[in-house]
Order: C-alpha cells, then structure tokens, then sequence
C-alpha cells in the first residue's frame, strides 16, 4: 500500500536521542554549499537501520523509509502490500526504535502509496496507450523502462509536487517476484498541503486503519480518471460513421485540439469516447478498474497479512517451496510445488490442470507464482488453457527430470548415504 515516506523531526531532544540509539549504523557525511549564501556550508550526517535511512542536518532529522521494501527485507516491492502488513511494519520500526512515545512527533511530508495489479492486457502495450490523468498528459518517466507520470505544471514549467501519478510495468522490474504484467499504479505528493486532505499529519496517523480507507478510495479515484488510447481499429458492431468516430478518439493529437477548447470539453468528449467504448463490448478503461476495485477488497480485507520474505536472500523469492527442499507431503499436496491439492481426484502427486484451474479461479495470486516458476515467457501471453497446459507438462518434467538425475548420479547398487540418513 504505503510504498515511500519522508519523515521529519524538528524536536532536538528526540533528535539527540535517535543519533545515539545503538540500532544505527553510520553510512555517509556529505557537505555543500548553501544554494543562497556561498559562505555558509550545509552537512548532512546519514545513519541506516534495516535500509531506512536517517539524515541528520544541524536543526532537523529526515527519515527516508519505504515500508513495502522493508517489509521484503528491501529486496523489491513486487508483491501485495496489505493494509495490516503496511500498518505492522510501521509499529514494527517505531517500537524498535524505541518511539512509540513519540509518534506524534514524527511529521510525514512526503508520500508514495498505491497498488499493483496483474493488467488484463499486456502491460507494456498498456503503458504505452496510458495517455492522461485528468487533463494533465502522462510523459515518459527516463528513469525506468515502460513507465510514465503525470503531474499539473506550474507557469514556468516545472512539475507541480502537489501530486504526481505514476503508472509502470513493475513485471519487468522485478519478473522474478511477480507476474510479467503486472502494473504498478502509485500516488505521490511531497506537499503536506495534500497529505493532510488524507488525514496524515504524523506517522500516529498512519496506524489507524480509517486512513488506509481514504488511501483506498483516492487510488480508486485517481485510476478512474485515467484515460487509455489504444491502437486505430474496425469494430464489427459500430456503425462506419461510429468506427470513424473511435478512431478520431484514439488519436492522441484529438485530445491536444480538444484541451484547447472551453473547460467541460475534454470530459464531454472523454464521456463519449467511453460511451462508444462500452458500445463495441469492450472498455479496458471498466475491466482494469474491476481488477482495482478487486484489489483494493483484498488489500483491506482484515487479517489479510501479505507473504513476507523471512530471511535475507539474493534472487527470486517465492511461498512455493524449493524444490529438494520440499517437507513430505502432508494430506495430498504436490511433490514438487508443496501445494494443496486435495481438490484434485485421490491419488494425485503432482499439480496438475483442475488443480490449476482451481488456482486460477479461487487464488490468482498463488496461480502467478506458480506461472513464474513453470511457464515459459513466450507462453505468458497465450490463451489460459494454453498455459495452464504448459504449467502442467513443465511440472511433470521437474519430477521426471529429479528421477532421472538422481538414477544418473546414485546407480540402483550404489549406497544412497542421503536415503540412509532419511535427508
């Protein structure tokens, strides 16, 4: 949910207190000179805990921390985040840190929160056809590949921080943690002006579940004024005066001319466009805002605790069990994958296709691990039926491949000593 927060201490006794603390580690002492008096020089002491940084100037304290990353043991943000893991980890830190007192203290002045979802189509096309939020237009963000921000622009320019929408395929960033299409959909301010209008002033704030509610909501709020241009085609069931209509839509110069005009212009014409959308039966603009809604269900869902990383690690991370590190089966489970497949005919020992139908049905989710771990790449966008197949043959593979390896290096005369330990 929460991906980043700033948070200031002005209180010099809690300053001092924190800079002793034995938990802090020290990073990195930087100095500059001051941008409107070149005499006077600005430090900057940086201490770390747990990847949160802490930067120490003479007259303030700002703590850079990113909850979802902490929660992963700061190896990525790819999973879900929920409202109870986000609210955990927050108590979490302030505890130890000894601030629990002083909570109130501890002024947020920076934000980042938002979701992310498995697109129902492919997310790089999707982020190339994001065109605007509102009426401000998505541009090009350089600094990751397919992703985009829109922000209001101030007369000289420049970025307005009152608020800044992000939208990204997250799937490339890290495909090891999550499905190849997954869209990561973010909000960000660093004015407190608009983060009050979220009921946060101190990070006290941010452990009342009330707040996560509004969260929700201007996510919600946010997506739904997200406008999609997808590629110029005939629709069988549109008139021809209808097609040519749509076609003008997706035009993204039309919305150039359109943003010129009076002020109710663009959402006149964007009211159409959707209306002619859900005419030919297909509007990604409804079906990606259902997955939102979904998303943000499960997200606050009491006691829906996320799959936390539990041990530092390098690589991919994932509640499937290791294969050679599987626990005997208990009940009916898969032999390789560990999963519960009880739903499946008596005498199952391996996930098979109504196992993973059932996944894919009741447990998305758990279906898209199981996808990343066994599905080729040029499988991920092919029909479900199709990958579901595929899923199956590479499991069954994985066993017979663990048979044949192990025939290979342990021949039927030769002592197993790992068999006779019981390993």
């Amino acid at each position: 949910m929460i991906d980043f927060l700033k948070v200031l201490v002005t209180d010099q006794i809690l300053i001092k207190q924190i800079n002793t603390g034995p938990l802090l580690i020290w990073h990195n002492k930087t100095e500059r000179l001051s941008h409107f008096d070149f005499e006077t020089v600005l430090s900057k002491q940086t201490k770390i805990f747990k990847g949160v940084l802490f930067c120490f100037y003479h007259n303030k304290l700002e703590i850079l921390f990113r909850p979802h990353y902490y929660f992963n043991d700061n190896l990525h943000n790819a999973n879900d985040f929920s409202i109870e893991s986000c609210r955990a980890v927050i108590n979490e830190l302030i505890s130890e840190l000894c601030l629990i007192e002083y909570t109130n203290e501890l002024k947020i002045i920076n934000i980042e929160y938002g979701i992310n979802i498995v697109s129902s189509v492919d997310c790089k096309e999707l982020i190339t056809f994001i065109s605007y939020h509102g009426k401000n237009e998505f541009k090009t963000d350089a600094g990751l590949a397919y992703s985009k921000k829109s922000y209001s622009e101030s007369k000289n320019g420049t970025a307005n921080k009152y608020k800044i929408i992000k939208a990204y395929n997250k799937g490339l960033q890290f495909p090891g943690y999550c499905d190849i299409n997954t869209l990561r959909f973010e909000v960000k301010s660093k004015q407190t002006k608009y983060i009050n209008l979220l009921g946060i002033k101190t990070i006290n704030d941010l452990l009342k579940p009330e707040v996560y509610k509004t969260l929700c909501n201007e996510i919600l709020k946010e997506f739904s004024d997200v406008l999609i241009l997808g590629n110029s085609q005939e629709n069988s069931i549109l008139s021809k005066k209808e097609n040519n209509q749509l076609n003008k839509y997706l035009n993204p110069y039309n919305w150039f001319k359109v943003k010129q005009g009076h002020r109710n212009q663009f959402n006149k014409t964007k009211d159409r466009y959707l209306k002619l959308l859900n005419k030919t039966g297909y509007n990604i603009h409804t079906e990606l805002k259902n997955i939102v809604i979904e998303k943000l269900n499960k997200l606050e869902q009491k006691g829906a605790y996320s799959t936390r990383v539990e041990k530092r690690q390098k690589g991919a991370y994932s509640t499937i069990n290791i294969i050679g590190n599987c626990t005997p089966p208990q009940n009916q489970n898969c032999i390789i994958t560990g999963l519960d497949i009880s739903m499946q005919k008596d005498g199952s020992f391996l996930l098979s296709h109504s196992g993973l139908k059932h996944y894919y049905t009741n447990n998305r989710e758990l279906f898209n691990e199981v996808k990343n771990k066994y599905l080729s790449v040029k499988w991920f966008n092919a029909s479900i039926e199709t990958q579901i197949k595929e899923i199956a043959h590479n499991i069954r593979n994985t066993t017979n491949n663990q048979k044949i390896k192990q025939k290979r290096i342990y021949k039927p005369s030769q002592l197993n000593i790992l068999n006779t330990l019981g390993i």
